[in-house]
């Protein structure tokens, strides 16, 4: 198994420590603290008292605020970052969504938070340019009109220029970056383009010609994780997952629809030593079982608190390790004796082998700071071997 962070300079002691950690709760691999690792896209600038607006306007910023934000909160205690802060908001949720995405600061007040604004804006017809034409040229006809073309094409030149100087910014600040970029199964592109309730009925209706553009679309999908990885350096790729969970799909569209592009993607990147950070938000619980098809300890499974955690240690045993999952509820309703309760069960009921702890999807822009730094302290006061 390829290090995901192997190529990180080993001169700095601390995150060479940290590396080690995280590979080897990766690997299954006994270790001497539970690794610790930060995801808050939002709570940062609020956090740190920085606008939305401005936030969502300078790569830069969002950079700057999120090492701000980390260093706050401990630069003693994280180790990580779960999934690197580079480039534009709006290009990255409209390539990922194939939606128009509503920013604080242009079509939204300044402080509030960014919208994917969900609408059935690719056609019936679209599936046929996808199957004829190829998903290179449907997306270059169908971009447009979802985000100005010159934002797209600016948010690809920073990428190109400022991907590397970002995972060596963080990992001079003593913190690895896990995973960078991002890759999904054609299903959540039709999704987000068709909306939810259109593509469902798709799946009905016409699951041929929807099958057909899906095929069509998945080796672009798997190329997608590829070079995320060769750009960043990071031998890890964060593979999300929405609205394919079980908790959203019948088994016979799961199994038709969802898993067997999911196998394929996850195959291709193992088979070049990259490890998939499977971001699973909603309820897989149902699946657990079919997720031991995936490589052996080439995946994270990233949970959001709706999955059973506690079953999925169970099912998965020692062929996945886990990431999460402390909800996001929890940090924005609870309290700090609430969050270290929790941190402590999680580490006794799914640790200390092969977990490491983060919030579960994404700390959220209201979570109480008192809450962050509760998560973060309990995360050392229990996580030692």
């Amino acid at each position: 198994m390829t290090d995901v962070t192997d190529t990180a300079p080993a001169a700095n002691p601390r995150l060479a420590q940290r590396q080690e950690r995280i590979q080897r709760a990766i690997r299954l691999q006994p270790v001497e603290q539970v690794p610790t690792a930060y995801m808050g896209i939002a709570f940062a600038p609020r956090y740190m008292g920085m606008s939305m607006a401005q936030f969502c306007r300078s790569p830069q910023d969002r950079i700057d605020v999120t090492l701000a934000a980390m260093d706050r909160l401990g630069s003693d205690l994280l180790d990580g970052i779960n999934s690197l802060p580079a480039g534009s908001i709006t290009a990255g949720l409209s390539s990922l969504w194939l939606s128009r995405v509503a920013v604080p600061g242009r079509e939204l007040p300044d402080d509030s938070l960014w919208q994917v604004q969900e609408a059935e804006i690719m056609t019936v017809e679209d599936y046929d340019t996808i199957i004829d034409q190829g998903w290179p040229a449907f997306v270059r006809q169908y971009m447009p009109r979802v985000i100005d073309p010159a934002e797209l094409a600016a948010n690809r030149d920073w990428c190109i220029t400022h991907v590397a100087g970002v995972v060596q910014r963080f990992r001079d600040r003593g913190y690895v970056p896990i995973s960078f970029g991002g890759a999904a199964v054609p299903f959540e592109a039709l999704c987000g383009a068709r909306s939810m309730q259109r593509f469902f009925v798709d799946l009905y209706r016409i699951p041929d010609k929807v099958q057909a553009a899906m095929d069509v679309m998945q080796p672009h999908m798997i190329g997608m994780g590829l070079a995320s990885a060769q750009l960043s350096g990071i031998q890890a790729v964060w593979v999300g997952g929405w609205r394919t969970a079980s908790a959203l799909i019948s088994p016979k569209l799961w199994d038709r629809f969802v898993f067997p592009y999911l196998l394929e993607l996850v195959n291709a990147l193992a088979a070049q030593g990259i490890v998939s950070v499977l971001h699973f938000d909603q309820d897989w619980t149902r699946d657990l079982p079919r997720l031991l098809e995936l490589p052996a300890r080439m995946c994270l499974l990233n949970l959001d608190g709706m999955t059973d955690i506690r079953k999925a240690k169970a099912v998965l045993g020692e062929h996945m390790a886990l990431m999460g999952d402390v909800p996001s509820t929890l940090l924005a309703a609870g309290t700090p004796e609430q969050v270290r309760t929790y941190v402590r069960d999680l580490i006794r009921d799914v640790g200390p082998t092969g977990l490491i702890l983060c919030p579960g999807c994404d700390a959220p822009i209201n979570a109480r700071p008192q809450n962050m730094e509760a998560f973060v302290q309990a995360s050392r006061d229990f996580g030692a071997s």
